[in-house]
């Protein structure tokens, strides 16, 4: 830099430290009240300390005199400095040590570099560090003071003990006189023997106390940063290796680094349906298959959360890689995992970033791996993404779109439309389902699949179901009002896996039909199996309930899935919705007809009503009719409409 102070050349350095290290050497001046050169440091930078040289660069004017161009400075990372001066070893030959910094402004000393996990070194010998003879004039407050104590102390006292003791026996039996030195040596040697043997008792049992403590120490340490379950390091460990690999990046040490995060699919169903022990148990069998798919890679693997594992990757060659190395781990968890009696199939989706940069915070690094895994999430088609720039927009999208949830109530922004059910051998409307929808004020109306899972994870679990339920009842009440008394007619409402926690959801139902003179007859409730097993015991319980209201119950999108037979015995189901009727289909319209007909003639027979659902076309109500189906549903009969124009198709 030049003599007033400007940074002509910083080479390949860190133009945060550059500043740093100048912003220290100013206020060392302006303390002096001149410029010198010297010696500067330790400096603060973020977590490491730093040193720093000065010298003057001489030149000359244009007469020839010469005079002072400017400066020069190296700087350096303390713990490099203090590594080549061999301190590591000092802690391995048995010593605690210390080194700091006399400060004479507070007239403190501030501590720079410790081996023991103390606040202070008590009773140690201090030597102050110099500078080398051949540099500059030192600053103010450049003097370094090294402090060091042996750790099992200057005198132990079970040693210093044992040989008081020892001395106060050899001194007793001096003193017996000359006459008993004959007669009392074999009782002395013996003294002398028990207490060597003593001695030596004494000093295994140390050994043994220090090993054990030692051992403990260890399991401390490996308990601190590691996962109990899988053994794999944990999400502290991880973020103490991004961080070092970082530091690594910004001195060249490294060029590129990955980190992988993989959330396994479906752990929360295991939990709910096998109990949490198989969920344990697909941690592990998931942590044994990555560290196997992993082991060529050099890296860290290790547990980041509840189903989720992260690695860190050193040294990729680039982007390709590391996907590569994240399409390998999913492709781990192809086999089914055995647990107890059961196999499962498990899948993962998986979010990649890379970084070539080290002056990124750990943080940001996490964050933008975390986006790339929620986008993996949100797309069903693509399950290993990695990060680009754009995706922060699509993140703050939706976090957008949940502070709008927020308000979405209070301004009635949500709305219901309805589709007919259509009796399909007289084809007249029986009723509606309610189709719950969104006017957002930007986006437009929005479907349940692009807000509803976002509004369980933003706490609406409760409020929307229950809006849902009032406003179709309100809906009811208002179409008996208005059409002929003999009309008979019904509303279908679908219950998420999520209001079926609600503990309250019986109560509040029978209030809302008491308090708008609603028919229990004219409600019924659309469920899902999926939303089902997540908690079958609860879910019978309120269906039981429901069902004795009188409230009629359908299980929806039967024929995907798990379609399992033993639900609708389990539950008091009276009809149940077919869903995408094989007709409508490609393949052998002959084998499609035949197994309609069975799911129909199944149905029956266990004196179940059938609904097809997404009617699309003629030929596919005709393949219901034919097939013996009672209902038909679907954008062949008519689209989701408005409550007045659903009204109008009941008049018909």
């Amino acid at each position: 830099m030049t003599a007033d102070g400007t940074v002509i050349n910083s080479e390949d350095s860190d133009a945060a430290i550059v500043q740093a290290v100048m912003k220290e050497w100013a206020s060392a001046d302006s303390h002096s009240g001149a410029a010198m050169a010297g010696y500067l440091g330790p400096i603060r930078y973020g977590s490491q300390w730093l040193v720093a040289v000065r010298v003057p660069v001489m030149g000359t004017n244009a007469k020839g005199v010469p005079q002072q161009a400017g400066w020069s400075i190296a700087y350096q990372a303390m713990d490099g400095l203090l590594s080549s001066a061999g301190l590591g070893n000092v802690a391995r030959d048995g010593y605690d040590f210390e080194l700091s910094q006399h400060d004479p402004t507070s007239r403190r000393s501030r501590v720079l570099w410790s081996s023991s996990a103390a606040r202070r070194l008590a009773e140690p010998i201090t030597r102050p560090i110099r500078l080398p003879a051949d540099l500059p004039q030192n600053l103010r407050g450049a003097e370094l003071t090294i402090a060091a104590r042996p750790q099992a102390g200057w005198y132990p006292a079970g040693t210093l003990t044992a040989d008081a003791v020892l001395l106060a026996v050899v001194t007793w039996l001096l003193t017996l006189g000359a006459n008993d030195v004959i007669r009392d040596s074999n009782r002395l040697r013996a003294a002398l023997a028990a207490g060597k043997r003593r001695l030596q008792a004494v000093s295994r049992r140390l050994t043994k106390e220090i090993e054990q403590r030692q051992t403990l120490q260890k399991s401390f340490d490996h308990a601190r940063y590691h996962d109990a379950f899988t053994g794999l390091p944990n999400r502290g460990y991880f973020v103490v290796q991004l961080e070092r690999a970082l530091h690594e990046l910004r001195t060249r040490q490294r060029y590129r680094i990955a980190i992988v995060l993989i959330d396994i699919d479906r752990f929360r169903l295991i939990n709910d349906t096998l109990g949490h022990t198989a969920g344990d148990e697909v941690m592990i069998q998931a942590a044994r298959r990555f560290e196997h798919a992993s082991a060529a890679f050099e890296g860290v693997l290790a547990r980041w959360g509840g189903d989720q594992f992260a690695l860190l990757l050193f040294d990729v060659h680039s982007s390709d890689t590391a996907i590569s190395v994240a399409k390998l781990l999913r492709a781990s968890l192809r086999s089914p995992f055995k647990l107890r009696k059961h196999h499962v199939s498990i899948a993962a989706r998986v979010g990649v970033t890379c970084v070539e940069v080290g002056s990124q915070r750990a943080e940001d690094v996490l964050r933008e791996a975390d986006i790339a895994l929620s986008m993996a999430k949100s797309q069903d088609d693509t399950p290993v993404v990695a990060y680009d720039s754009t995706m922060s927009g699509d993140v703050l999208g939706l976090v957008s779109l949940e502070a709008d949830l927020h308000v979405a109530l209070e301004r009635d922004e949500l709305l219901l439309l309805f589709q007919p059910i259509v009796e399909l051998r007289e084809g007249h409307i029986i009723g509606v389902e309610a189709l719950l929808r969104w006017r957002h004020p930007v986006e437009g109306v929005l479907t349940p699949d692009r807000f509803l899972a976002l509004a369980e994870e933003a706490g609406f679990t409760v409020p929307i179901p229950r809006w849902t339920i009032e406003r179709a009842c309100r809906v009811v009440c208002e179409w008996r009002r208005r059409l002929p008394p003999e009309t008979d007619f019904c509303i279908s409402i679908n219950l998420s896996a999520a209001a079926l926690r609600d503990p309250s959801l019986v109560d509040h139902v029978a209030s809302v039909l008491q308090e708008t003179g609603t028919p229990a007859r004219a409600l019924k409730f659309e469920l899902t199996e999926s939303g089902l097993i997540s908690n079958i015991g609860a879910a019978k319980e309120i269906l039981e309930r429901l069902h004795e209201m009188g409230i009629q119950l359908m299980l929806d999108d039967f024929g995907t899935g798990y379609s399992s037979l033993t639900h609708l015995q389990l539950f008091p189901f009276d009809y149940v919705k077919i869903d995408r009727p094989l007709a409508n289909r490609s393949g052998s319209q002959q084998a499609d007809q035949q197994i309609m007909s069975a799911m129909v003639r199944m149905m029956s027979s266990l004196g179940l009503k059938t609904i097809g659902e997404v009617v699309e076309t003629a030929a596919g109500a005709e393949a219901l009719q034919r097939a013996g189906c009672d209902f038909g549903q679907g954008y062949f009969f008519c689209e989701p409409v408005e409550s007045e124009e659903a009204l109008g198709h009941l008049r018909w």
